[in-house]
């Protein structure tokens, strides 16, 4: 099919305007045309009949007296109208009383055009047409209701024609003045249309021969070519978007296939390596139906001792020991014949006369068309278990001797153990008549509970509380000493010494008590005890605590601390006093190191709390974390104003809830008293 020529847009708009501006013209033209020939042919006609109204009122008198005379004169006065060609006066249809003509060489000619008239007509009405491009004009003449005669006027159409002419030179100059126009207007509109046009092929060339798909066509207004521009923008976003995402997809496409194919060269590299080490490191062979060697590993021929030159092609039989039975290998050879597999421990014959044992398995071997082509056997080396089997016989009676001997030791130990553990019991009696009765609270505190739990038979922990020189002042110490167990027991009978000596001391003087003297005090026994004044100091041993002393006449209580903070509650707000950061007796410490004191005014109803970190330290919850200070606080704020009692269980509560499946950390003191 040929191809259609080529037409642009401006050709075509133009035609297209102009051919609409033609038939416009042309429908206006006719119209006009119409309408001007009607307007002018009735205003002819209407002056026409005026003109017969006078005239026929003007020859009534010359009808009736028969004057053709006057009337013919009376009709010589329309010469002064040029339009007019003749006037008649007739008594009938053909016969004229008076006349009138323009032109005597027309006479016949307008006679016959006023004749042709009034045929099939009648003369005795009013007459108004057109007859061979003239005006008639017919009226009856009455006087008195009695019919006189009819005037009749014919008039050329000269001035309707002359109208007309003047009115197609007229349209003619419009036309060609608006066909101009429209030309020129439609050579001007067609930038509106060609323009985008144009703008969207300069893009598109840009996309087809650069592959820049950034370009974009903006419309200059909001219309049509908005809407194709927007289209067009979206459509080559989108392209530019699938072009990018298969870009990616290309290079992660690409990238894929080579780390494959590096993969596959790996595996191929790997699969080589293990194909390598299986053959030296497994016992393998393959036989035909007959059970000639056809295959074998190299960890084959190094166990055996034969090169594969001189195993491939040989019997089977050629390792085969002369220890084990022939009715086993029958067995073998009946198995593997029937398609199944054999698998036990065989005894073989080195080359050099040497023997190793090995675990069998032997199986059928198939090609691709599932036909049996013989067999092969994959073997481990046994020997060593072997020879462990062997001496494990002649270890029997050594292992019995062993065993009494186990027994009897066994006996020894636990005779040992008991006896510790006796010791470990009574130690713990001895640190449990250290504690003191709880029933002394009652002569200071309003309420009060005590927890002390070691964790094992015996403990670090211990707390201590004494009466000082009256009965207003008592000193309660609440301490942490290095370790659990028996090591941290024995470290409380040496607080428990020290302290002894400074209660008696305090008895006999005077002097205001400061718990922070006496934590200095304890610091520079216990490094003189211990031998720690020096870091090269075999021992490293002391303890974390704090003093509280309370004089209830004073209303005031002391405390300091080593590691070891006090909290109390004081109008209903919890405070806490941090202790310093150096504990006691350790080789770090310095021989004249000064604690922190620190002094409270009380009130009744204020309760105080002292722990070690035994509670504040154990490990529970869903990861594992430390009970934590906060938690503590949390249930001082939340049970405070509970009896102490009442606070103690809730405090063995939360630890043993919180703790749940783990181990107990350290020992446990907690001590509670209400003013």
């Amino acid at each position: 099919m040929s191809e259609k020529r080529y037409r642009s847009i401006k050709i075509k708009l133009v035609f297209l305007l102009s051919f609409s501006a033609t038939i416009a013209l042309f429908l206006s033209s006719a119209a006009i045309f119409t309408y001007t020939f009607n307007e002018k042919k009735e205003e002819g006609i209407n002056s026409l009949s005026q003109v017969s109204r006078i005239m026929g009122e003007n020859l009534i008198a010359a009808i009736e007296f028969d004057d053709s005379d006057s009337a013919t004169t009376m009709l010589h006065t329309l010469e002064l109208a040029k339009n007019i060609e003749a006037a008649f006066i007739f008594k009938d249809k053909v016969t004229i009383f008076a006349s009138y003509i323009k032109d005597i060489d027309r006479e016949s000619e307008v006679k016959k055009i006023i004749i042709d008239a009034y045929e099939n007509k009648d003369i005795k009405k009013d007459i108004k047409s057109i007859e061979s491009y003239n005006l008639i004009v017919s009226r009856p003449i009455y006087f008195e209701k009695e019919y006189l005669g009819t005037f009749a006027i014919v008039a050329n159409t000269d001035h309707v024609d002359q109208t007309i002419y003047e009115q197609f030179i007229l349209l003619i100059v419009v036309s060609i003045v608006s066909l101009l126009v429209v030309i020129f207007f439609a050579l001007r509109m067609q930038r509106m249309f060609t323009l985008p046009i144009l703008r969207l092929k300069d893009a598109m060339e840009k996309i087809v021969l650069n592959k820049d798909y950034s370009v974009h066509v903006y419309a200059r207004s909001n219309d049509e070519f908005k809407i194709l521009f927007d289209g067009f923008n979206t459509m080559i976003d989108t392209i530019e978007e699938q072009n990018s995402k298969l870009e990616n997809y290309t290079e992660t496409l690409n990238e894929t296939i080579e780390l494959k194919t590096k993969d596959i060269i790996k595996q191929n590299s790997e699969l080589e390596v293990l194909v390598s080490a299986i053959d030296k490191n497994v016992i393998f062979s393959k036989t035909d139906l007959s059970g000639k060697i056809t295959h074998v590993s190299e960890a084959f021929c190094a166990i055996s001792g034969y090169n594969e030159a001189e195993l491939v092609g040989k019997q089977h039989n050629i390792v085969r020991h002369p220890d084990m039975p022939k009715d086993i290998f029958k067995g073998v050879w009946s198995a593997i014949q029937n398609g199944m597999c054999w698998f036990g421990e065989v005894k073989n014959l080195r080359k050099d006369g040497s023997f190793y044992w090995v675990y069998t398995k032997i199986e059928p071997d198939f090609n691709s068309e599932n036909e049996q082509i013989g067999y092969y056997a994959i073997r481990q080396d046994i020997t060593s278990k072997k020879e462990v089997e062997e001496l494990s016989e002649n270890l029997e009676l050594k292992v019995a001797e062993r065993t009494a001997e186990v027994e009897l030791k066994k006996q020894e130990i636990e005779s040992i153990h008991k006896h510790t553990r006796e010791s470990i019991e009574y130690a713990s009696l001895i640190q449990g008549a250290l504690i003191p009765d709880n029933k002394i609270f009652r002569n200071y505190f309003q309420d009060y509970f005590a927890i002390w739990h070691p964790k094992d038979t015996v403990g670090g922990d211990i707390y201590l509380f004494e009466d000082l020189r009256n009965d207003d002042e008592c000193l309660l110490l609440v301490i942490d000493c290095t370790g659990h167990g028996v090591p941290g027991a024995f470290v409380t009978m040496l607080v428990k010494a020290i302290e002894r000596q400074i209660v008696a001391k305090i008895k006999q003087s005077d002097e205001d008590v400061s718990p922070a003297n006496l934590l200095g005090v304890f610091n520079r026994s216990m490094k003189n005890l211990l031998k720690q004044e020096h870091e090269d100091s075999i021992s490293n041993a002391g303890f974390d605590g704090g003093i509280l002393y309370y004089n209830k006449k004073d209303k005031i209580v002391k405390f300091a601390g080593a590691e070891t903070p006090l909290f109390y509650t004081q109008d209903g707000e919890l405070k806490v006093l941090k202790g310093n950061r150096k504990s006691v007796g350790y080789k770090k410490c310095e021989m004249d190191y000064e604690y922190k004191e620190h002094i409270i005014d009380v009130e009744e109803g204020m309760k105080f709390y002292l722990t070690t970190d035994g509670y504040l330290d154990q490990n529970g919850g869903e990861k594992g974390f430390c009970f934590g200070k906060k938690r503590f606080q949390n249930i001082i704020k939340e049970y405070g104003d509970e009896s102490m009692a009442d606070q103690q269980e809730v405090f063995l509560y939360e630890l043993d809830s919180y703790e749940a499946d783990y181990e107990r950390n350290d020992d446990v003191t907690l001590i509670a008293f209400e003013i």
